[in-house]
């Protein structure tokens, strides 16, 4: 089954290193599946790759308004 990485995963599966956050890779199903519950992969469908997808931490939120103290 074909996963995106969404998290880096330190040390290896069957003597290979993870893939990198961002990556695909095609792991054996109960792998992916367990991958996918822990929210660590997504399930890819098709090879279109959304950019803004890959890299979920480059998203950033506007700053909250500053508050005021009402005197």
């Amino acid at each position: 089954m074909k996963v995106r990485m969404l998290v880096g995963i330190t040390g290896t599966l069957d003597g290979q290193p993870w893939p990198a956050r961002g990556e695909i890779a095609d792991l054996p199903q109960q792998v992916a599946e367990d991958l996918i519950s822990n929210r660590y992969a997504e399930r890819v469908e098709s090879q279109k790759v959304e950019t803004a997808a890959v890299d979920p931490v480059a998203e950033t939120a506007s700053k909250p308004a500053a508050k005021t103290r009402k005197v």
